[in-house]
């Protein structure tokens, strides 16, 4: 099948690796085991933030189209399976409900020719019943897998900001180490449409005790709680910052500084962190406009360490031959350990299989396409942490 996981696009990447030695420059390093660590460090002298070697590397154009194909074979299978339901404008699929709320007037669930739901908000599609675990495991697993391979356990506490169709508490409340969850949402009436008219987005979430709710400001909560209140994994998954000057706060420096507050040392911080466009194969024109802009600065300023994830979102296109929708994940830690991905430890802790996450496509998301990747770098650049500092993250 064709959805089967590519390994020798991942032998290809692990090849690609390369280790700093001494002060003569990158050389290729040989080809990587499984149960190898994923690289040397960076050297100290570049001062780059990320934590991962990968993103420490020059690009690679053939290395960047064999993680492109990786990312994107599922959606080609989804675009094929699915090509006689009726993708074109969204605005001409069936209205099945309307509803509204004090923050968005125009919530829409529509209905394409073979019955799979999408949900609207303000004319614009936000999740599509086909596609959304593109997303969703892109946006809850690889935090949890480097919680768990940096504190040698899975995460037990979890804080979720948004989220409020139910689908982020569905694949945070998969992993079994999970013990209570905080999400807070300031639109339950998101909530309470998509759990009458999705229901498959949630899959019971709502109804299990380890999840606790709150509607309200996720800024405001985090404000208000005590600073020794600490969390394994915190997920922030709001709307795009474009879509309203008031969302601005919730990607600010001081934003990100009160959610540092609230983690340990192997704490794990994943961020939303906006579209990407024109992520085609050869990528030279690839953008993430929020990411670049604002985001990722005001994240730099406040963690040594981050990596960024890109991946195809959504499947949906008036036209096939137009690039997928690509999204942004940033994953910002204060541990300094090099982590190995290709251990897939979320096996320990879920139940079956994942419909798309795996720690082949951990790696092909943190290799970036040029002249993005170049960015990315200089924008994590920073000066290096002092020793005491090190020893004092690398503790739980």
């Amino acid at each position: 099948m064709r959805c089967q996981e590519n390994s020798h696009a991942q032998q290809g990447i692990q090849r690609a690796l390369f280790a700093f030695e001494g002060h003569g420059g990158f050389q290729p390093a040989p080809p990587m085991l499984s149960s190898q660590p994923p690289g040397a460090t960076c050297p100290s002298s570049d001062a780059l933030v990320t934590s991962v070697s990968w993103n420490c590397l020059p690009g690679s154009a053939e290395l960047y189209a064999d993680s492109y194909d990786l990312l994107m074979e599922p959606v080609e299978d989804i675009l094929d399976e699915h090509e006689h339901c009726g993708w074109g404008n969204p605005l001409d699929l069936t209205v099945k409900a309307t509803t509204s709320s004090s923050f968005e007037e125009f919530i829409e669930m529509r209905e394409d020719d073979c019955g799979n739901r999408v949900l609207m908000m303000g004319g614009f599609l936000q999740c599509h019943s086909v596609d959304e675990h593109l997303y969703h495991e892109m946006m809850v697993h690889p935090a949890f897998t480097a919680f768990q391979l940096q504190a040698g356990r899975g995460p037990e506490t979890i804080f979720l900001g948004g989220s409020g169709d139910g689908a982020g508490p569905r694949e945070v409340l998969r992993w079994r180490s999970v013990r209570n969850v905080t999400m807070v949402d300031i639109d339950y009436e998101v909530t309470r449409f998509s759990l009458e008219w999705m229901p498959t987005l949630s899959n019971g979430s709502f109804k299990d005790p380890r999840l606790k709710v709150v509607t309200g400001d996720a800024m405001a909560f985090l404000q208000e709680l005590p600073e020794e209140t600490a969390f394994d994994v915190l997920i922030m998954d709001f709307p795009d910052v474009a879509d309203s000057q008031v969302l601005e706060k919730l990607y600010s420096e001081d934003f990100y500084r009160l959610c540092r507050r609230h983690m340990h040392a192997a704490s794990v911080l994943a961020v939303q962190t906006g579209p990407c466009s024109q992520t085609t194969r050869a990528g030279y024109k690839a953008r993430c406009q929020m990411l670049q802009q604002s985001i990722l600065p005001n994240i730099a300023k406040v963690f040594q360490e981050a990596e960024v994830l890109l991946h195809p979102m959504a499947t949906w296109k008036v036209d096939r031959k137009f690039p997928s929708e690509w999204s942004s994940f940033t994953l910002a830690r204060l541990s300094s350990e090099e982590l190995d991905y290709s251990r897939e430890v979320w096996r320990e802790h879920i139940d079956g299989e994942l419909r798309y996450y795996s720690g082949e496509k951990h790696w092909a998301a943190l290799n970036h396409p040029l002249p993005l990747a170049n960015h990315l770098r200089e924008l994590l650049r920073k000066p290096p942490k002092p020793k005491a500092a090190r020893a004092a993250n690398s503790e739980l």
